[in-house]
């Protein structure tokens, strides 16, 4: 098992209810039951803590670390900067239940206790409010908050699009699970949103609403979430009449591992951007690290039940808060060199926050075509193949020029009376016949030419 270093360890008054990172790994906010948010530097140095009026529900950084959406039990909404100082605060109405910050922190997105899906921006000022018929326990927010997820415990999956609507949140469409939505996910560029439902079923869809799979699970999932290019998903399991595991999936291939942690629940998870390294908190008190290829990397104990864990980006830094207040990062550098060379593929996972949208994608990979007997099966055949249909294209050109010369000088005789007409027009009718077959020809080898079939960009 590889080496792990943990490079501070602290602790908090109050269980460590909600926990984030920042992508690089050089900040860890932490949300604590007495109602403190507490921020930490790489070095464990505390730049702050900042009391609130209530129990922290929920919590989510920008991807600079510059801005902090946090919402309360009591039904406060906090907008703070990275200074730890409260730039606005707004009532919800009712309590916070779930929340998620968009990629430059412009937008927030929240779920209450009511049934209300609240979309905010930067400034404090609601944009536009969507009702479930109940609570809405899970929201996720694409990285420029075009697209949003949400799932309520009415057993309704949404997806909201801003896109098309100038930021006016339209239901684009709702997927009807067997059991209450527990936890929701959504890709970067919000093509793929993944949620798990009380009666053990993981979903995958994309943002047309087609189902692409649901797979069930031995216990009710805790914890899910979905790499940025939406191609893995990962899972956490509650204890109970089976032992408690992480799932990894895959967004073609589906369940592609499971990993048994024991008899306790997988309360948290988390997976880095290019889904090559996964983190998962258990009740064993146990904090494991995974790779997506070679399954457990490490696992350290900790001082209680590991509820909130979070990773970096690029899979370096692993954050893990307790029920006891316990409050540690790990630094998963020396892992990630080891595992670097046997991820080839990690830089076609990367996503960007530009690149072109996709318009639609397969359930399943396609297979690769069989070459025919007729498509060249080597590149000397191909090159072969090329030589003789050029040297058709210059016969058909020569023998056309040659065609249209005779049909000129029939006709330049039949005027002067060299030939006779009844000759003549025997001659212009076997050499238009002709000039037909080599236009076709011309046509079939010169003007449409079979042209190679194009991959997909996707």
């Amino acid at each position: 098992m590889a080496e792990v270093k943990e490079l501070w360890s602290k602790k908090v008054a109050g269980a460590v209810d909600a926990l984030a990172i920042s992508p690089d790994g050089g900040l860890v906010l932490a949300g604590a039951s007495d109602g403190i948010l507490h921020l930490f530097d790489r070095e464990g140095k505390a730049l702050w803590s900042q009391p609130t009026d209530s129990q922290i529900a929920a919590l989510d950084m920008s991807s600079t670390g510059d801005q902090i959406a946090v919402g309360l039990k009591s039904g406060a909404v906090l907008f703070i900067d990275r200074g730890g100082h409260i730039i606005w605060r707004h009532d919800a109405g009712e309590p916070v239940l779930s929340a998620a910050i968009s990629h430059n922190g412009k937008h927030i997105l929240l779920g209450t206790a009511g049934g209300s899906i609240l979309f905010l921006n930067h400034l404090g000022k609601p944009l536009w409010t969507r009702k479930a018929r109940d609570a809405v326990t899970a929201v996720a927010l694409s990285s420029s908050a075009n697209y949003a997820a949400a799932g309520s415990d009415d057993t309704s999956i949404y997806f909201l699009d801003n896109y098309t609507t100038n930021m006016s949140g339209k239901v684009a469409w709702s997927i009807p699970a067997k059991g209450k939505v527990q936890d929701v996910a959504i890709s970067a560029d919000g093509f793929y949103t993944a949620a798990a439902s009380s009666d053990a079923m993981v979903h995958f869809m994309d943002k047309l609403g087609k189902l692409y799979w649901s797979h069930r699970v031995e216990n009710t999932v805790a914890s899910l979430e979905m790499s940025s290019s939406g191609d893995y998903i990962i899972i956490g399991a509650a204890g109970g009449a089976h032992p408690g595991q992480v799932c990894l999936f895959h967004r073609n291939e589906g369940l592609m591992w499971r990993y048994i942690t024991g008899q306790a629940t997988v309360g948290s998870v988390d997976i880095s951007s290019t889904g090559a390294f996964m983190v998962a908190g258990s009740q064993q008190e146990e904090v494991y690290l995974f790779h997506r290829n070679q399954k457990l990397v490490w696992k350290r104990k900790v001082d209680g039940f590991a509820d909130a864990v979070a990773i970096s980006s690029d899979g370096r830094f692993t954050a893990a808060g307790t029920m006891k207040g316990a409050l540690s990062l790990f630094d998963n550098t020396p892992v990630v060199e080891e595992l670097k060379a046997r991820t080839q593929d990690e830089a076609e996972l990367e996503i960007g926050l530009f690149r072109p949208m996709r318009t639609s994608a397969p359930a399943f990979e396609e297979e690769p075509e069989t070459p025919t007997a007729s498509q060249a099966s080597s590149p000397a055949a191909a090159s072969t193949q090329q030589a003789r249909t050029g040297a058709l294209e210059a016969v058909v050109d020569a023998c056309l020029l040659v065609v249209l010369g005779l049909i000129g000088g029939v006709v330049y005789f039949m005027y002067n009376g060299g030939i006779m007409l009844e000759q003549g027009l025997f001659i212009l009718v076997l050499l238009l016949v002709v000039m037909g077959c080599l236009a076709y020809l011309f046509y079939t080898y010169v003007i449409r030419k079979p042209k190679k079939k194009q991959p997909s960009f996707y």
